[in-house]
């Protein structure tokens, strides 16, 4: 009946099966490449994960694996002749099955490729690590600034912020004369910083074309002075120095009449056609970038827009790796990317790595590809006035971090008109490069570990074998205790740069501990600055789990802001440990307060626990920092979402105040939910002034309110609005901005209330349309 075609026939296991397998003889040996799963859906989705075996050369061989089933999974293999199959599913409850079927597929369908075939072409891309973003086009020609005004935002992004028509940003492309391009130039800096990969915009999303395009006028030779083809110098240079290139391509386009022509003035009169440019424009130029300058990487971006579907992005994909079968493509071709984090919605969202801009994964994953785009300073493109730099340990942290969680770094620089690498980036860059030209072997090549990071700052990274790189993201001073690795015995562990091994011991309950010569105490002595690398031949070591530290319930941020008194419990994840813990900040041991209840916290401190238990190295420290408010009581109408909780209710009246870096932890989000806060101040009191602070970030989906509310009353029942603001309906390019909201006036009261409403959804022009959106509260002033 599996094989009946008939999806109301099915297969189920025995009621209490929680696992099944399997197994079928086909009437002659059949090749296939593509095994087809339908769940019963009438009864539930129950199947957690599943596993395709085949018999080959007297043994099972497994070759392909899936999370769920539902209606209709196609799990890709390597193609294979065999008489036997074998299925293994794990469920949550009684696994059933309507249907499976075989295919040995005619053509290439480029989106069933297997695992194997997929780890052979990431492969270059993974042992990569680091490379070079660049965001260079006739945007570098204003920098920023359009008619004499600064414009907020990206610079990249002028012709939209600014509302400028086609006809006042194209004599931008007329000036576009970067006289002093040296693509060699660039490529030997990206080699010296230990950069593998380039990616550059061919076309960002205004329209204009830094290469020799045959599609289009609108280009480097036909409307700007330069008259050089970019692209084919730059590809030259990088294979000159063994780089890989990759172009960023940008789907939506605002110069064209049929894409986004219509909102810039230049709209087609007959009316848009975008399935036009998709197919007479788009893919043409993909195209001509492929067959002329073979790029490793194609970039999306602009997926956002409403003319684009995931259907579409799926029939792009398999358009572009016809043309090169090897090719690597991000995820942004597809619509399945969750806002700034990056990361795919779904597992068959197309694409075959994800995109987080502007933040790191908190945890990464070996099981998936993943890459953090990021800006030195605030802006992509060259702008003049943005000398926001990131420092180098910045930088570094960054890249030590995404090495750990399995990530690669994408490190942004904006080229000015003249065709120069900013001096602030050349000479971050030159630092990177010297740091990595020591450290590089523990960033190169590496994969997770078991355990990718202890405590704030170790990040942890491994090759094949045994070997693990420890590195310190601040100098450890005399000695550096590590509690996640046992040394192999009678191994040697050294600081890369610094040729002597390093003494160390390892015992059974505090873990290792790696002494550090005096001779490096002094900065100018070490091999390297911002951050260490420690190479260790070793194993995990058996650790006790940190424990948790509790408050009502509920894990405790890593600030938590309270009033009269915090009561705080913690617990282990086993019940046989001990659990020693302090209030003065310091690191605890089996020295410190055995834990025996509940510990009343009445005044400001860091509470650090740790968790011992036989035969196991004690745990790293757990650590929260507790902050007295000067209120007693702050209600929220909606619960705040957990990663942004911004040190829990009384964090709206800590006095922390938040920048537009929204990821900072100090604000509190709200999805898709109005934001109401009510403070008590326990008494009737005079009040001059309240103040309560939202930000807008609409790339991040985070939108300004409807209208913020500001309210006080004697008894906490009946309210008596001080002010309300009405805002604005946001608009696409609104910078990201921090707004502040005041009261002032002569009044007492004992409660104060703030509302603000949440817009819902997402506005149909956004790259979320029909999705939560997002209010941010900082903070509520009272005076």
């Amino acid at each position: 009946m599996l094989t009946d075609g008939d999806n109301a026939t099915y297969w189920a296991a025995e009621d209490a099966a929680r696992e099944a397998t399997l197994e079928l003889t086909l009437p002659a040996p059949a090749a296939f490449n593509v095994v087809e799963l339908r769940e019963f859906l009438p009864l539930g989705q129950r199947v957690d994960s599943v596993s395709i075996e085949v018999f080959l050369k007297g043994r099972w061989t497994a070759l392909g694996r899936a999370s769920t089933i539902g209606n209709r999974r196609l799990i890709p293999i390597p193609r294979t002749t065999t008489q036997k199959l074998r299925i293994r599913i794990w469920a949550l409850a009684c696994p059933t099955l309507s249907g499976i079927s075989l295919y040995n597929r005619p053509h290439e369908n480029y989106l069933l490729e297997s695992n194997t075939e997929l780890d052979l072409r990431m492969n270059w891309w993974r042992n990569a690590g680091f490379g070079m973003f660049i965001h260079w086009g006739a945007y570098a020609v204003p920098a920023g600034v359009h008619q004499g005004t600064d414009v907020p935002g990206a610079a990249e992004w002028l012709m939209s912020t600014a509302r400028v028509p086609v006809r006042d940003y194209e004599p931008y492309t007329r000036q576009f004369n970067p006289t002093r391009f040296d693509a060699a130039e660039w490529a030997r800096t990206a080699k010296a910083a230990g950069m593998n990969y380039v990616v550059i915009t061919s076309k960002h999303h205004d329209g204009f074309c830094i290469w020799d395009s045959n599609v289009s006028t609108y280009d480097i030779m036909n409307a700007a002075p330069f008259r050089r083809d970019i692209l084919k110098e730059l590809s030259d240079a990088c294979k000159a120095e063994g780089i890989a290139l990759g172009f960023y391509h940008s789907i939506m386009d605002w110069h064209h009449p049929d894409a986004q022509g219509k909102d810039y003035g230049n709209g087609n009169p007959a009316g848009a056609d975008f399935a036009s440019y998709r197919d007479t424009y788009l893919k043409p130029q993909l195209k001509e970038l492929i067959e002329k300058y073979d790029p490793a990487i194609l970039w999306f971006d602009g997926e956002w827009i409403p003319e684009w579907t995931e259907e579409q992005g799926k029939a792009l994909y398999q358009y572009v790796r016809s043309l090169k079968p090897d090719i690597l493509i991000n995820n942004r071709v597809g619509k399945g990317r969750q806002g700034m984090q990056g990361m795919n919605a779904e597992p068959d969202d197309v694409g075959d790595f994800g995109t987080p801009e502007q933040e790191v994964l908190a945890t990464g994953s070996s099981a998936i590809d993943w890459e953090s785009c990021m800006t030195m300073n605030d802006s992509w493109g060259f702008k003049i006035h943005d000398n926001n730099w990131k420092t180098t340990e910045t930088l570094i942290r960054h890249l030590a971090d995404i090495a750990a969680k399995g990530g690669n770094y994408l490190l942004n620089v904006g080229p000015t008109a003249e065709g120069l690498i900013p001096a602030p980036s050349v000479e971050r860059l030159k630092e990177m490069g010297d740091w990595l030209r020591i450290n590089g072997e523990a960033v190169y090549r590496t994969k997770m570990w078991q355990t990718f990071q202890e405590g704030e700052s170790i990040r942890y990274t491994a090759k094949a074998g045994k070997q693990v790189y420890a590195i310190a993201l601040s100098w450890p001073g005399s000695s550096l205790t590590l509690k996640s690795v046992r040394p192999v015995k009678g191994s040697k562990i050294y600081l890369l740069g610094y040729s002597k091994p390093l003494s160390w011991t390892f015992h059974p309950r505090n873990g290792l501990d790696i002494r550090i010569p005096d001779e490096l105490q002094d900065p100018s002595a070490r091999p390297c600055a911002h951050a260490w690398v420690f190479s260790i031949q070793g194993t995990p070591a058996g650790v006790s789990p940190a424990p948790q530290i509790l408050r009502m319930g509920k894990k405790a941020n890593e600030l938590e802001v309270f009033g009269e008194a915090a009561e705080v419990a913690l617990q282990s994840a086993n019940p046989q440990a001990k659990i020693y813990y302090t209030l003065d900040g310091s690191t605890p041991t089996e020295s410190a307060t055995a834990y025996a209840g509940p510990i009343r916290i009445s005044e400001t401190c860091r509470l650090q626990a740790i968790a011992a238990e036989p035969g196991k190295v004690s745990s790293p420290a757990q650590s929260v920092y507790f902050q007295k408010s000067r209120f007693n009581h702050l209600a929220l109408l909606h619960p705040y979402a957990e990663k942004y909780n911004g040190g829990g209710p009384l964090g709206l009246v800590d006095g922390r105040k938040g920048s537009t870096t929204f990821s900072d932890g100090r604000w509190q989000g709200f999805e898709g939910t109005d934001f109401q806060a009510t403070i008590d101040l326990g008494k009737t009191q005079p009040i001059r002034r309240i103040q309560a602070s939202f930000l807008r970030d609409i790339g991040s989906w985070i939108f300004p309110p409807v209208w913020v509310r500001i309210e006080v009353s004697e008894d906490g029942t009946t309210y008596q609005i001080v002010k309300q603001f009405d805002l604005p309906d946001p608009k696409n390019g609104d910078p990201a901005q921090v707004l502040p909201f005041e009261a002032l006036g002569n009044t007492s009261a004992r409660y104060i209330r703030v509302t603000a409403k949440n817009r819902g959804i997402c506005p149909s022009w956004h790259a979320g349309s029909g999705g939560k959106a997002w209010v941010f509260a900082d903070e509520i002033s009272v005076e």
